[in-house]
C-alpha cells in the first residue's frame, strides 16, 4: 500500500491542476451568470460536460505520458515549425485575454476581502512572475497543489451559505429535459462548453506530463487522476451555477460592488468565502495558463532559452495587468471569450487527435480506433456548440 501511495504522489499533479485551473475566473463568471439566468437548469449541462472534458484531456495526458511530448513540441516535430506557430498563435492571443480575466477576477476577490486592489494586484503579479520565471515545473506544482485544494474547499463551502433544494436539483437540475431552443439558454450552453476545454489546457497537460517524465507505466494512474479531476471540476461548476441563482444582482455586467451588495444578505462569511475563491481561482489559472502558453509558443519556435521565456511571458501578462488597473469591467468579454474558445481550439484539437493516433508519435501505442472515434465525437460537440453560440451573437 505504501509503495502504491508513493507511486500515486509521484504521478499526481498535472491532470488535477489542469482540471481545477479550468475553474478560472471566466468560467466562474459564466457559471454564476448561468445560475442567475436559469437557476438549477444549467446543472444538467455542467454534468454532461464531464464527458468531453475527460476524453479530450485524457488524449492530452496520453500524448505527454505515453508519447513523451508536449503538444507544441509534437506539432513542431511531426508537422514543422510554421505549422506549429500557426497552431499556437490563436492560443497566445486568447491567453492574453485570459490574463485579463484572471487579474480582473482577482481584483474582485481583493475588493470582497476589503484589501487594496492595486497593491494586491501588484503583489500577485510579483509572486506570479517569480513562480513562472523559475521554470521548474515540480517546484511550481508543489505551490499550486495547496492553492487548488483551497479553491475546492472555498467553492464547496459556499453550499453552507446558500440554501440548496436537493429535490429541485434532482427533478429539474439533473433532468435532460431543458429549454433547448431558447436563444439565451443555448448561448450559455455554448459559453459553458467553451469554459470546459481551452487551448492552454491541452498544452499544459501534455507539457507537464512530459516535463515530469511520466511513462506509459504511469498511464493508469494518470487517467484515473484525469477522471477524478473532470468529475470534481464539473461538480464545482454546478455548485457555482447554484450560487449564481442566489446572487440575482449579477444579471447584466458584474462589478465588484454589485457582488458585494448581493452577498451582504448572506452574512460576512459569504464575502470572505467568495473573495478567497476568486483569488485562488485567478492565481491558479494565471500560473497554469502562463506555463501552458509559454511551453506551447516556445516549443513551436523550438526555443528553450530563459530570455525567450521571459519575453513571451511579459508580452502577455504585463499589458493585461495594466489594462485591468485602468478599466474595471470585463464580464461581457469573459462570457464571449468562452464561446470563442470553442472555435479557437479547433487547430489544437485537430493536431491532438492526429498525433495521438500516430504510432511513431505515441511510441507504438496510439489511441485505439474506438478511442479515436470518441475523441473526434467529443471534439465535434465542442465545435458545434461554439458555432451555435457565435451564430446567436451575430
Amino acid at each position: 500500500m505504501n509503495e502504491r501511495l508513493q507511486k500515486w504522489t509521484q504521478v499526481f499533479g498535472p491532470a488535477w491542476l489542469v482540471m481545477i485551473a479550468d475553474i478560472d475566473i471566466a468560467s466562474i463568471i459564466t457559471a454564476l451568470q448561468s445560475g442567475a439566468s436559469w437557476g438549477y437548469r444549467m446543472v444538467f449541462v455542467e454534468m454532461i460536460l464531464i464527458l468531453p472534458l475527460f476524453f479530450i484531456q485524457d488524449a492530452a495526458g496520453r500524448l505527454g505520458t505515453v508519447g513523451g511530448w508536449g503538444l507544441g513540441e509534437a506539432i513542431y516535430r511531426f508537422y514543422g515549425k510554421w505549422i506549429a506557430i500557426v497552431a499556437a498563435l490563436p492560443m497566445a492571443i486568447s491567453d492574453f485575454l485570459e490574463y485579463v480575466a484572471e487579474y480582473a477576477g482577482i481584483a474582485i476577490g481583493l475588493y470582497l476581502l476589503g484589501l487594496p486592489i492595486i497593491l494586491g494586484l501588484a503583489a500577485v503579479f510579483i509572486v506570479h512572475t517569480a513562480i513562472v520565471l523559475g521554470r521548474r515545473y515540480r517546484k511550481a506544482e508543489l505551490l499550486l497543489l495547496p492553492i487548488s485544494f483551497l479553491l475546492v474547499v472555498s467553492i464547496a463551502a459556499s453550499t453552507l451559505i446558500f440554501h440548496l433544494d436537493i429535490r429541485t436539483i434532482i427533478t429539474i437540475g439533473l433532468s435532460p429535459i431543458q429549454p433547448y431552443g431558447n436563444a439565451n439558454f443555448d448561448y450559455l450552453i455554448a459559453a459553458n462548453t467553451g469554459a470546459v476545454i481551452m487551448p492552454w489546457m491541452l498544452y499544459f497537460h501534455s507539457g507537464a506530463d512530459s516535463r515530469k517524465k511520466l511513462k506509459a507505466a504511469d498511464l493508469k494512474m494518470e487517467r484515473l487522476e484525469t477522471l477524478i479531476g473532470a468529475v470534481i471540476s464539473e461538480a464545482l461548476m454546478s455548485i457555482i451555477v447554484l450560487d449564481g441563482m442566489h446572487i440575482k444582482e449579477i444579471n447584466g455586467l458584474i462589478e465588484a460592488s454589485q457582488i458585494s451588495a448581493a452577498l451582504s444578505a448572506f452574512g460576512g462569511y459569504a464575502s470572505i468565502v467568495m473573495g478567497i475563491g476568486f483569488i485562488a481561482a485567478g492565481f491558479l489559472a494565471l500560473v497554469v495558463v502562463s506555463l501552458g502558453s509559454a511551453w506551447g509558443i516556445m516549443d513551436a519556435l523550438n526555443r528553450r532559452s530563459r530570455n525567450s521565456f521571459i519575453k513571451i511571458y511579459l508580452l502577455e501578462s504585463a499589458p493585461a495587468l495594466l489594462l485591468v488597473i485602468l478599466v474595471n469591467n470585463y464580464v461581457s468579454l469573459m462570457i464571449t471569450l468562452m464561446v470563442i474558445y470553442t472555435i479557437i481550439i479547433i487547430p489544437s484539437l485537430f493536431f491532438l487527435g492526429r498525433l495521438t493516433s500516430n504510432r511513431e508519435c505515441m511510441n507504438g501505442k496510439p489511441l485505439k480506433r474506438y478511442e479515436t472515434a470518441i475523441f473526434w465525437v467529443m471534439s465535434l460537440s465542442i465545435v458545434v456548440a461554439g458555432i451555435t453560440g457565435i451564430a446567436l451573437i451575430v
